[in-house]
């Protein structure tokens, strides 16, 4: 197992909102790596590749913000009815 540490941390979308990327854990080739986020409210969590957006560089002609998946956004909460 090989783990990296970003320095400077990235800027990350992830399916529990955006954070900064600290370490990925790479295990091996038949292994998606893991990332270590911490979310925007403070809680580290572990995600797999598949569910890590990195934000873009304009530079290198790549977006500030990825493609997020439908999945992803967060649900509008229902709006309150109108009392009669």
């Amino acid at each position: 197992m090989n783990i990296l540490q970003l320095n400077p941390q990235i800027v990350v979308y992830t399916p529990l909102g955006k954070g900064l990327a600290y370490f990925i854990m790479d295990y091996g080739m038949s292994v998606n790596s893991c990332w270590v986020v911490r979310l925007e409210k403070g809680e580290i969590k572990h995600f797999d590749s598949n569910d890590v957006r990195a934000e873009g560089n304009p530079t290198y002609g790549f977006p500030i913000k990825p493609e997020i998946p439908e999945s992803w956004l967060p649900k509008q909460k229902e709006k309150m009815k109108a009392v009669i």
